[in-house]
């Protein structure tokens, strides 16, 4: 499958979203040699959406994206390949391999390999047993991907195993746990089980899969030596919530001891100090001070790459990055400012390897923007960088 390739535009500034950015060449522009540019993969909806709050896309999204992130924070776009719906990306150990979750109703989880600079190439695919995929993880030990079928439609939540392959291309589906219950709080979100994603712990023991419309998040243990059954259910380790909370994503600080869970519709941050892989909860915070429903979306989390700070964001009308630091004794959380996320629709995002640059996907501003970030204090701020993608859904810097 031949990739098409953009222009060799070294800035885009908010005054440059209409540009036509997407132009087809013959070879692909890339960093100048010696270049510290970092590369990125974009995930994205395809095609284009409804909603009050979506800006109908200039160029809708054709796949994923590749740009690059040069030193002083500006972004060259590199090249696309042409999928469906590539909405979550999950890059191997060695980063010789990407795995997305198409996110249709027939859903597929591909495998791409990665060439010179990150270009990402399609080789394969699997059928996701279920629909909407929309998150996916590797075990530790790098054995097997697992991913979560949301399913807009009742009765079609899941979470799939499939081993990674000598080759890097996953194997055929291994195991399958459907959840179908959902809490019935928000009627329009809960009527049935959502599974939105799916989390190691550090150490492998364990993986938590989000269930949105469930309110709950299901626990499994993980047996290596078990081949035919590597997972199976821990409903003694489960985590319940408040009815209408919504748990969404979850990350573990690096040495295991803490745990922090981001909800949609209520909007919080719950902090969890572990014990004997037991998660106790130590503090509940609120994304923002507003109690209207239409300030709460509860989106994506992230740590600062020295593991200090911890980023959520923040959607619906709010559309916000919340900052906190992170008392590395008691694993607590102190806020540290709310910035604009510079879109609609903050989904994802991810630091640069510096920590300097944070990159976010707002999906339905049709931008992914860049905020800096002081190393000293963790506050983010604007540098007006943005580059016009259609609805962009996820940020994956390729490192080393």
């Amino acid at each position: 499958m031949k990739n098409a390739t953009f222009p060799s535009i070294a800035k885009f500034s908010f005054l440059s979203l209409l540009l036509p950015a997407w132009v087809i060449q013959a070879a692909p522009p890339q960093p100048q040699p010696g270049s510290t540019a970092q590369i990125v993969l974009i995930g994205t909806w395809t095609g284009e959406r409804d909603g009050d709050r979506v800006q109908p896309p200039v160029y809708p999204s054709q796949g994923m994206y590749r740009l690059a992130l040069n030193e002083d924070g500006s972004l060259l776009p590199l090249n696309r390949i042409k999928m469906d719906s590539p909405s979550w990306i999950v890059l191997s150990k060695n980063r010789q391999f990407a795995y997305t979750t198409n996110e249709t109703q027939q859903g597929q989880i591909s495998t791409l390999r990665l060439g010179k600079g990150g270009d990402p190439q399609r080789i394969s695919g699997i059928d996701s047993q279920g629909q909407e995929p929309t998150h996916a993880a590797i075990s530790p030990d790098g054995r097997y991907l697992l991913a979560a079928n949301y399913s807009n439609a009742p009765g079609h939540a899941s979470v799939i195993v499939a081993p990674i392959l000598q080759n890097g291309e996953l194997g055929e589906v291994l195991q399958r746990f459907p959840f179908t219950k959902g809490s019935e709080a928000v009627a329009e979100r809960q009527a049935s089980a959502h599974i939105h994603s799916v989390n190691f712990t550090p150490d492998g023991r364990m993986m938590y899969a989000a269930d949105l419309g469930g309110d709950i998040i299901h626990a499994f243990f993980y047996d290596a030596a078990n081949k035919a059954a590597p997972f199976r259910l821990a409903p003694d380790y489960d985590l319940s919530f408040p009815p209408g909370t919504g748990p969404r994503h979850m990350i573990f600080t690096a040495n295991g001891r803490f745990a922090y869970v981001i909800s949609e519709m209520s909007a919080n941050i719950f902090a969890y100090q572990i014990n004997n892989d037991r998660l106790e909860n130590i503090q509940t915070l609120a994304l923002t001070e507003s109690t209207r429903a239409d300030a709460k979306g509860g989106g994506g989390l992230a740590f600062s790459p020295d593991g200090k700070y911890l980023y959520a964001s923040n959607r619906q009308k709010t559309n916000e990055i919340v900052g906190y630091k992170i008392n590395p004794e008691n694993g607590k959380l102190t806020l540290i400012g709310r910035t604009l996320s510079g879109g609609i629709e903050p989904r994802a995002f991810a630091f640069d390897k510096s920590g300097k640059f944070l990159l976010i996907a707002n999906v339905f501003s049709n931008n992914v923007t860049v905020l800096q970030r002081d190393l000293d204090t963790g506050e983010l701020y604007g540098n007006g960088v943005s580059v016009q993608i259609g609805t962009p859904t996820d940020v994956k810097f390729i490192h080393e």
